[in-house]
C-alpha cells in the first residue's frame, strides 16, 4: 500500500500532469469569449474527472489502483483531446464519475447527504447530451444488486436497519435527480425527435441486427485494435498497450463477476459492467457506423465509457505487476519490499510502463509533418 504521507503528493502530481497536458498548446486568442469559456469549462471538467476517478476507484478498490487509473486517464490521448474541444461530451463521463462516487459513499458510509449530491450530478448529466439518457438504468442495477447483497449477507436486524437507509437514500437520489432534470425533461417531451430521430436508429435500416453487429465490431476495434472488416478511420480510444491490459482486466473481472460468490453478484462489478455495457447501447443502435458511404459514428460518443475502460486497463496492468512480484519472490530468497507492496524490480517495471504509456498517448496529440 502507499504510505499515507505519499498519497497527497501522488494526487498532486497526477493533477499537475492532467492540467499541463490539457492546457499545453491551447490557443485561445482568436476565439470568441463564448468559445473560450466553453473550452475552459471543458478542460476543467476533464481535470476534475481525473480527480473524481481517483476518489471513486479508491472507494471501490484501493489507493494504488486509484493512482494508476487516474494517471492513465490524465494522460489519455482521447480524454485530453475531448477536454480541449469545448464540447458537451466530456461532461457525460464527468457527471457519471461523481454520481457514482457519491452513491458509493452513501451506501458504504450510510450518509444520506451523499445521495443528494449524487442526485445533483445525475440530474445535471442529462444536460450533457442524449448519451446520458440510460445512466439511471445503471443506477437502478447497482441499487438492485446492493439490495440483494445486504439481504443475503446481513443479519436480520442489520438488514432491516440498512434497508431503511438504502430506501431513504434512493428516494432522495431520485427526487433530487427529477428536480434538477425537469427543464431538460420538458424539452425532451416537446422535442421527442431529439431522442428518437429517424436518421440515427438502426431500426430504420433494412437489416437492423446486421447493423448492430457491425456497430459492435466497430466498437471492439476502437478499443482493442482488431480490424474485423475494412480499416476503420479515425483514432482509437486507447493505445495498443492499454488494449492488451484492458483485455486482461476485462476477462479477469468478468469471470470474478459471473462466479456470484456468496450467492449474489459483486456490487462493484455490477457497477463496472453495467456502465460499460449499458452506456454503449446508444452507439450500438446508431445507424451511422460502416454505412455504404463509409461513414462512422463519432468516436466522441464512446468517451462516456472511457473511465471504465481505463479502470479495467489498470486492473490488467496491476495483475501483471503482481505476477512479476510473485515470480520475484520465488526467484530471490530475500526480496526487499518497496512501495505498494512491490519489490524494486516490479516497481521499476510498473513505473517504466506508466511512463511509456504516457509518452505514447501524449505523442498521439502531436501532428506528423
Amino acid at each position: 500500500m502507499f504510505k499515507k504521507r505519499t498519497i497527497p503528493w501522488v494526487l498532486i502530481f497526477i493533477i499537475t500532469v492532467a492540467v499541463f497536458v490539457r492546457l499545453y498548446g491551447l490557443n485561445l486568442e482568436l476565439l470568441s469569449p463564448e468559445q473560450k469559456t466553453s473550452i475552459l469549462l471543458s478542460v476543467s471538467a476533464g481535470v476534475l474527472s481525473v480527480v473524481g476517478l481517483y476518489f471513486l476507484v479508491k472507494e471501490l478498490f484501493d489507493e494504488k489502483l486509484a493512482a494508476i487509473s487516474s494517471f492513465l486517464l490524465a494522460v489519455s490521448f482521447w480524454h485530453i483531446l475531448v477536454s480541449k474541444l469545448g464540447i458537451k461530451d466530456i461532461f457525460t463521463s464527468f457527471a457519471l464519475i461523481f454520481t457514482f462516487y457519491f452513491i458509493w459513499c452513501g451506501l458504504k458510509y450510510s450518509r444520506t447527504f451523499n445521495f443528494f449530491l449524487a442526485g445533483l450530478f445525475l440530474g445535471a448529466g442529462f444536460y450533457a447530451g442524449k448519451g446520458f439518457i440510460l445512466a439511471p438504468v445503471v443506477v437502478l442495477l447497482v441499487f438492485w444488486n446492493y439490495w440483494d447483497y445486504i439481504k443475503k449477507d446481513f443479519s436480520l436486524s442489520k438488514y432491516e436497519q440498512t434497508k431503511t437507509g438504502v430506501l431513504r437514500g434512493f428516494s432522495l437520489l431520485m427526487l433530487t435527480t427529477l428536480t434538477v432534470a425537469i427543464p431538460i425533461g420538458f424539452y425532451f417531451w416537446q422535442n421527442p425527435s431529439f431522442l428518437l430521430s429517424v436518421n440515427n436508429s438502426v431500426f430504420t435500416e433494412p437489416n437492423p441486427f446486421s447493423q448492430i453487429r457491425d456497430n459492435l465490431e466497430w466498437v471492439v476495434d476502437k478499443i482493442v485494435l482488431i480490424e474485423f472488416g475494412p480499416p476503420a478511420g479515425g483514432a482509437n480510444l486507447i493505445s495498443w498497450p492499454l488494449s492488451i491490459f484492458f483485455v486482461i482486466g476485462f476477462i479477469k473481472e468478468f469471470i470474478h463477476w459471473i462466479k456470484r460468490k456468496h450467492g449474489h453478484f459483486s456490487v462493484i462489478h455490477t457497477f463496472i459492467f453495467s456502465w460499460l455495457f449499458i452506456m454503449l447501447i446508444p452507439t450500438l443502435l446508431s445507424s451511422e457506423p460502416l454505412a455504404a458511404n463509409g461513414a462512422e459514428p463519432s468516436i466522441i460518443g464512446l468517451s462516456i465509457i472511457l473511465p471504465i475502460i481505463i479502470l479495467l486497463s489498470a486492473k490488467g496492468l496491476w495483475w501483471i505487476i503482481e505476477k512479476l512480484n510473485k515470480w520475484g519472490h520465488l526467484t530471490y530468497l530475500r526480496p526487499h519490499k518497496y512501495h505498494v507492496g512491490l519489490d524494486v524490480g516490479p516497481l521499476l517495471a510498473m513505473l517504466a510502463l506508466l511512463i511509456s504509456i504516457s509518452i505514447l498517448e501524449i505523442s498521439r496529440l502531436i501532428p506528423l509533418n
